[in-house]
């Protein structure tokens, strides 16, 4: 009875120590490393959801935020990549072997931006190609954003609104990001551009243009999820990854980037796009 009390004992204090040993383990695992591009990280979303899955795992995830993400990982500096679904160098990464599918994230949207005056009168529309022609019929200045994905959406909105006559206030002059945010504040025009691109132009510009349209699933712009294969670039914490993708694609997450609002915009810019996938989750 005695040797049997002993084994019990023994055994109890084992998973005990076993227990308490656990978190630390998981502390002294390799971190996350994240290379995401700069929109999720300078509206705040992507620290607000690492501070998430930090406190519901004790996982670390070390991010960086840049253009330059794909080249990151196949440099080895990288176990995760987050950037717009459909971009070449995302098409590239993928064909090339260094990731498998990517999964769907989260989605940004791209916005229409005018005067405050709104000559147009088409602030707080939700249909975005329905306020494109309503800037046309007013032969309102219209500046094109030449950024590829931005004068892509334009020609979109053109075509839904009837492909109106382009004389006289459609401006295409080749001017992208700061350089047409400025064009439109001095000539008084209409401009599509990122919602959170373009807060952060407006502080650094002192422009006075304001976002008149938007939440137009038209207007959304997906990101996605790439995990980088451990078999193409050594080093990778490929189970980090997969634990760090499946978080993200939780319906809790999913409603918490929903949720999430910038200090700098009571607007919804960010939302959530894991519906796209195959019951949110897929399987490689």
């Amino acid at each position: 009875m005695n040797t049997r009390f002993c084994a019990l004992v023994f055994g109890v204090l084992a998973f005990a120590i076993a227990m308490l040993a656990a978190p630390v383990a998981q502390a002294d695992g390799k971190p996350i490393r994240l290379a995401i591009v700069n929109t999720p990280a300078f509206s705040g979303l992507i620290g607000h959801l690492v501070s998430d899955f930090k406190t519901q795992t004790g996982l670390e995830v070390d991010v960086y935020s840049g253009s330059d993400v794909f080249d990151r990982a196949r440099g080895g500096d990288a176990d995760l990549v987050i950037a717009h679904y459909g971009k070449p160098e995302a098409e590239d990464f993928v064909l090339s072997g260094y990731s498998a599918w990517p999964r769907m994230v989260f989605s940004n949207q791209m916005v229409i931006i005018g005067p405050p005056e709104d000559p147009a009168g088409i602030r707080g529309m939700s249909n975005a190609a329905a306020a494109f022609k309503k800037i046309a019929g007013s032969k309102s200045p219209f500046i094109v954003n030449a950024l590829p994905g931005v004068s892509y959406l334009t020609d979109v909105l053109w075509q839904m609104a009837g492909r109106p006559d382009k004389a006289g206030w459609y401006l295409d002059e080749g001017l992208g990001k700061g350089r047409a945010i400025r064009a439109a504040t001095s000539q008084r025009a209409y401009v599509i551009f990122g919602a959170w691109p373009f807060l952060r132009i407006k502080k650094k510009q002192g422009s006075d243009l304001e976002i008149l349209v938007a939440s137009d699933p038209v207007l959304h712009r997906v990101m996605a999820s790439f995990i980088v294969r451990p078999d193409k670039v050594g080093g990778v914490n490929q189970d980090g990854a997969r634990s760090f993708e499946k978080f993200l694609l939780s319906p809790g997450t999913q409603a918490r980037i929903a949720a999430f609002r910038s200090p700098d915009s009571p607007l919804q810019l960010w939302w959530p796009a894991g519906r796209e996938n195959d019951n949110g989750i897929l399987d490689d």
